[in-house]
């Protein structure tokens, strides 16, 4: 009986994972990753975004499905990007045009209230209620290993010291973590990461683009499907992973980061103090401490460090959050017509341009 139950709730999980990651473990042609990675004019859905933090990484699709918010109406809040050890608040999160500031990091959601006046709110993340809903963790273990490339974005490129050897290193970990699969961010793939990383012979999978509404989905359709993930870095998709209930271990030399551009921290070798305070970083250290040695279960110790930054403790509920978001909607109502004008001809002028084309 107990078997059934089991087989049962792998088969729903399989019919959850997205069309083309049924088999994410072979690999994707450079063909599908780079389609994957395309900013195409639906991929973002048609509800206009009012505020990107807050939709992008499919965040939008997420809130709206924890605080039963209508999929048609826009978000008129800010929020996190990503997972972050440190408790910076940014220039885009300060000015954002509205009070509303969601976060999963308590000491930043005090932080931007006391100094800036944002109505802060200290929320679990949004993903999680969206995992646990339609990506339970499963009964019975996948196998091999997803390998997070350290991505790069607009304006931060990681530099690793050696990727021959950090390749070589990876394909010598033990029979149990193999087959490998490396994922790229679409940022690299844009830049040609993965034509590079051809000549190494491992395959190379995608959960593309961030601004499309099933960047969540593809997510983990690919996570589910293995049975350990490691990166040289700690970023967002350690808390994401380990929550799932996949062992995540750090591998490879951490590689500096070469800032250029930015409007928010100085070009050069990036200096995290120019992102946390001390106590950020200890704590960063911390987790880089944990997350330095192999288990083939989540820890209690890391499960406890990712919830807290997942702001998993938190005090506001689903009902909460429904009314905090809709009185965010009345506040801004007037603003809301502008907003679906301007979609509206965005889109227009987009699809006239597509159309051009071909």
């Amino acid at each position: 009986m107990q078997s059934t139950l089991r087989s049962g709730r792998d088969f729903q999980l399989m019919m959850r994972i997205s069309k083309g990651y049924e088999d994410a473990a072979c690999g994707f042609s450079d063909e599908k990753l780079e389609q994957l990675c395309q900013h195409t004019l639906w991929s973002r859905g048609l509800t206009p975004w009012a505020a990107w933090e807050s939709e992008n990484s499919s965040f939008g699709k997420a809130f709206r499905k924890w605080a039963c918010y209508p999929s048609f109406l826009p978000l008129f809040f800010s929020s996190d990007h990503g997972v972050h050890w440190e408790s910076r608040c940014w220039p885009n999160e300060i000015h954002s045009p509205y009070k509303i500031f969601f976060t999963w990091n308590q000491k930043k959601s005090k932080k931007i209230k006391a100094n800036f006046g944002k109505n802060s709110y200290y929320v679990p993340h949004p993903w999680i209620f969206y995992r646990k809903k339609y990506y339970p963790k499963k009964s019975s273990p996948s196998c091999g290993t997803l390998v997070f490339f350290a991505h790069s974005n607009a304006t931060a490129t990681p530099i690793y010291k050696d990727i021959d050897k950090y390749i070589s290193n990876l394909k010598k970990l033990p029979k149990k973590y193999h087959p490998i699969t490396i994922c790229l961010s679409f940022h690299d793939v844009e830049k040609g990461l993965h034509k590079k990383l051809r000549s190494y012979g491992i395959p190379i999978v995608t959960a593309g683009v961030t601004s499309a509404k099933i960047f969540v989905d593809r997510f983990y359709s690919l996570i589910q499907q293995f049975r350990y993930a490691t990166s040289p870095n700690i970023g967002s998709h350690t808390f994401y992973i380990v929550e799932s209930g996949v062992p995540f271990f750090l591998f490879g030399d951490h590689p500096e980061y070469e800032i250029k551009g930015s409007d928010a921290v100085p070009d050069g070798v990036q200096d995290l103090r120019d992102y946390g305070d001390e106590e950020d970083i200890q704590r960063l250290n911390y987790l880089r401490a944990i997350f330095s040695r192999q288990h083939d279960v989540v820890t209690e110790e890391q499960m406890m460090m990712v919830s807290e930054y997942l702001g998993l403790n938190s005090n506001v509920s689903r009902f909460h959050a429904f009314l905090i978001i809709w009185g965010a909607l009345i506040f801004n109502f007037p603003s809301m017509v502008k907003l679906y004008f301007e979609h509206a001809r965005r889109a227009v002028s987009k699809l006239r341009v597509s159309c051009k084309n071909r």
